[in-house]
Formats: C-alpha cells, sequence, structure tokens
C-alpha cells in the first residue's frame, strides 16, 4: 500500500464519523433474536415450558390472527420500520465530523472547526476594537458566521471585519475565508 493511499485513509477516519456502533447495535438485536429463537426451539423439543412464547404457537397465532395479535404484530412492526429507516440514514449518511483536513508541507493537519471559530471570533473582535466577550462565530464547512456586539456609540464597519476573519482565516487554509458572514447587533454594551 503506498503512502499516499494510507495517508488518504487517514484523513477520511479523521474527518468521517465511524459507523461502527450501529452495525454492532443492529448485530446485538439480530444475535438476541436469534438466541431467543434457538432456545425456544430446544426448549420445546426436550419437552420444556416455553421461556416466553413457544415459536409454534406464534407461528399458529400469526396463521390465526385475533384482535391482541393483530395489536402487538402492528407495534412491532411500526418499531422495526422505524429502527430500518434509522439504520438506513446512518448507512447512507456521511457521518462527517466537525472537522476539515489542511494540507501542510509535511502531511495534513486536521483542524476543528471550533479552532476556525474561535480564529475568527479573535480577528473579528480585533479589527471591530470590542472586548473579547463580544465577538463569536460558529464555523460549518466552509462557510463562517460572525456576530459582533458593538460597544455603545462606537460604530463597527463590517467590511473591515469581514476581511480581516477572510485573511486570518486564509491563513489556515483558503477553503475557510471564502465565505464569511458579519452580523452586527443594533444594541450595543458598555465598555
Amino acid at each position: 500500500m503506498s503512502n499516499g493511499s494510507v495517508e488518504r485513509r487517514i484523513r477520511r477516519r479523521s474527518v468521517h464519523r465511524s459507523r461502527s456502533t450501529a452495525v454492532a447495535v443492529a448485530l446485538v438485536v439480530l444475535a438476541l433474536v436469534a438466541a431467543w429463537v434457538g432456545t425456544e426451539s430446544v426448549l420445546r423439543a426436550v419437552g420444556r415450558p416455553p421461556l416466553v412464547a413457544d415459536p409454534q404457537t406464534a407461528v399458529d397465532a400469526a396463521l390465526r390472527p385475533d384482535a391482541a395479535f393483530i395489536t402487538i404484530a402492528e407495534v412491532i412492526a411500526v418499531v422495526l420500520v422505524v429502527l430500518g429507516v434509522v439504520l438506513i440514514v446512518l448507512a447512507l449518511k456521511p457521518g462527517r465530523q466537525h472537522r476539515s483536513v489542511v494540507e501542510h508541507e509535511h502531511g495534513a493537519v486536521v483542524i476543528d472547526t471550533r479552532i476556525v471559530a474561535s480564529t475568527a471570533a479573535n480577528a473579528a473582535g480585533t479589527a471591530a476594537g470590542v472586548p473579547e466577550g463580544n465577538a463569536s462565530a460558529t464555523a460549518r464547512g466552509r462557510r463562517t458566521d460572525v456576530r459582533i456586539v458593538p460597544v455603545t456609540g462606537i460604530p463597527v464597519d463590517e467590511q473591515l471585519v469581514r476581511d480581516a476573519v477572510r485573511e486570518r482565516l486564509s491563513g489556515l487554509d483558503e477553503r475557510f475565508g471564502q465565505n464569511v458572514r458579519v452580523r452586527v447587533e443594533e444594541k450595543g454594551t458598555l465598555a
């Protein structure tokens, strides 16, 4: 296996969430159902009373259903449909973590989006001239939203803040500074 393919696999595993938990839960449920059916069959074969329900009795009840059996079957069917939909969604969803891969001369660096948001908030606060708690940011994918609460009586230039955030984020990676939105609150705070 080449060094490039190993590196690509490591990047992918760092950015995408594992689906092993969903698979493990599904396999445990399947194993428990199989164990129950096997246990009930063995108990019937040796002439012992069933733990929960005799498989033959369940099949007979399914072939000649009464109102109670139909209600139980409908509830079980709904639960199985919901479980199936959840498993299908988990299987098809990309399962992204809140991380991004940044190219570096010695390989790749994985950056959490909280670091990107913190960097954007710091740059915005410095450019706007507001205290540290008055600038906040969120980063999701390639989009960064910045919120500034100005100090009362001191105007904030949105374009200046946007440019400062873009410049700082572009230092991490060009992709981060492409889509920056700045929102300046109407009401300010006292210094």
